[in-house]
């Protein structure tokens, strides 16, 4: 990991701000990347090594210019992590255009953006691309159907780019239920605790004695993605629901 130029989009919680410090404190230098500029700057001030680089993928614009600010900060890019992910808690019925469009702009229009922007780069330095996918796209949870959706899509993005990309090397990362990151932030008490109940009936949840995850177990999958020597096209870091 000594040296090698990260580039983490989704940098600002979650699995991404594990993964941004996990390798910065292994020796990369790490660009983090997400909405929240307070928070992207607050991390880069903790190490001499990590830059901040504020942006918004929903905007093509803005997705481009944070991989040409990475590759500038870091003079190229042997690795990117895209760990956007973001969902309402609505059922389907529901769901109005809106809400597809957001979920949709971030966690599959951004991850598109993103990488055909960095391919280039990560070719010319047999680098690496790592996307993360959901356990849910195996078995989707009641009203986060929005969220299923985008990462079933997501996955297909990721079955194309090798063809789009030759010698691209892509990995695929499922994610299993986490703790200790902010995807709930935004929700409404009442309605958590509703979908809760239909989680619980549906079997999605596990039984009480699961040993639920947290970022640095998917950020440690990461780094180890990122320095293996072998090319790891698909890794499932699970929990045991």
């Amino acid at each position: 990991m000594e040296g090698k130029r990260i580039l983490v989009v989704g940098a600002s919680s979650g699995v991404g701000a594990a993964t941004a410090r996990m390798a910065d404190h292994q020796g990369a230098r790490v660009a983090v990347s997400a909405r929240r500029a307070e928070t992207l700057t607050d991390m880069a001030s903790a190490s001499s090594a990590m830059v901040a680089i504020p942006g918004d993928v929903r905007h093509e614009s803005s997705a481009r210019a944070i991989v040409d600010e990475a590759c500038l900060a870091l003079g190229g890019l042997d690795a990117v992590v895209y760990a956007v992910g973001v969902s309402p808690l609505v059922p389907m019925a529901e769901a109005t255009a809106d809400h597809w469009r957001d979920v949709l702009a971030s966690n599959l229009i951004g991850a598109a953006i993103v990488s055909a922007a960095a391919a280039p780069h990560l070719l010319a330095s047999d680098g690496r691309l790592l996307l993360l996918s959901s356990k849910s796209v195996r078995r989707p949870f009641p009203d986060l159907a929005l969220y299923a959706t985008s990462k079933i899509a997501l996955d297909g993005l990721i079955r194309c780019l090798p063809g789009e990309f030759p010698g691209l090397r892509v990995t695929r990362v499922v994610v299993g239920n986490t703790e200790g990151t902010d995807f709930t932030a935004s929700w409404d008490g009442d309605a958590l605790s509703a979908a809760l109940v239909r989680w619980e009936a549906a079997g999605v949840l596990g039984d009480g004695d699961t040993a639920t995850m947290v970022p640095d177990d998917v950020a440690a999958t990461i780094c180890h993605v990122i320095t293996s020597p072998a090319h790891i096209d698909d890794i499932a870091v699970l929990d045991h629901a």
